[in-house]
Formats: C-alpha cells, sequence, structure tokens
C-alpha cells in the first residue's frame, strides 16, 4: 500500500461509540504492516504521516484509551532519532492534549534529559492545570507529571 493511501485510510478513520476496542487496534496493526520501511521516507513523508495520526487523536474524544497499535504505529515513524516526532508530540499536547497524547508524552520522557526534558515536564504540568481539558485528561497528566518529577 502507498503512504498516500495510508494517510488516507487514517484520514478516514473514525471511532464510534458501537465499535469494539479490538477493531481500533486491528485498523492500526494493519497501517504498521502496511507501512512502507520508514528509514526509507523523507522527513516531509514522516510529517505527513505524523500528523494523520495526531488528527486522527483530535478526531477522536479526548479520553479515548490507549491503543497500543496506534503508540506502536506512531512511536516507529521517526526512529531513532525523532527530530520531526517530538516537535509535533510536544506542539499538539500544548495544543490539545487527549488521554493518547500525554501517555505518548510521558513515554517519550522517559529518554529525555535537561532542557528537552524541562520542557516537556511543563507541557504535563499545563495540561493538568487547564480546566479546558476533560478531567480524566487533566488527572493523567498531573499523574504523569507526579511520576516524572518524582523519580
Amino acid at each position: 500500500m502507498h503512504l498516500q493511501q495510508i494517510i488516507l485510510n487514517i484520514n478516514n478513520f473514525h471511532v464510534t461509540e458501537d465499535m469494539e476496542d479490538y477493531e481500533i487496534s486491528e485498523f492500526f496493526d494493519a497501517i504498521g504492516e502496511n507501512l512502507p520501511d520508514t528509514s526509507t521516507l523523507t522527513d516531509l513523508e514522516k510529517e505527513h504521516l505524523i500528523q494523520s495520526l495526531f488528527g486522527f487523536l483530535k478526531r477522536q474524544d479526548a479520553t479515548l484509551e490507549e491503543d497500543f497499535s496506534f503508540i506502536n504505529v506512531i512511536e516507529a515513524i521517526d526512529k531513532p532519532d525523532y527530530k520531526v516526532y517530538y516537535p509535533a508530540l510536544i506542539k499538539f499536547n500544548s495544543e490539545y492534549a487527549t488521554l493518547n497524547s500525554t501517555f505518548l508524552l510521558n513515554r517519550f520522557i522517559n529518554a529525555l534529559e535537561g532542557e528537552e526534558r524541562e520542557k516537556s515536564l511543563q507541557v504535563l504540568k499545563a495540561i493538568a492545570v487547564n480546566t479546558s481539558y476533560a478531567e480524566s485528561v487533566r488527572a493523567h497528566a498531573l499523574d504523569f507529571y507526579k511520576y516524572q518529577t518524582e523519580h
């Protein structure tokens, strides 16, 4: 499957109330299986793919639970340097945090040091106190912030 078709599939995928968790996982498992070797993608192609995945999160209820198939796909796109993924992750969480995006940010913080780590922690902290987010998203961010600052 070509990258443009994969992006189109992601852009057209919507979770419905009657959809089972396994259906979401199966969708992203299929995306992961059909992705071209990500080391052959240009930064622009990676950016388009990452943006379509964050677009998926934005279109869903912010309290949609973590789906590890989705997480595995988005985290694998820009390995090992994450020069495209990391700024997109910070931008998304700064503008539209969800349970999944705060989970992704927390996972990424585990590998950070210094200024990048502090910047990412401040994003988590800002989510935790932003009353425009759902209570569960704020609580999730606060739990991650406490965990990261206490360890």
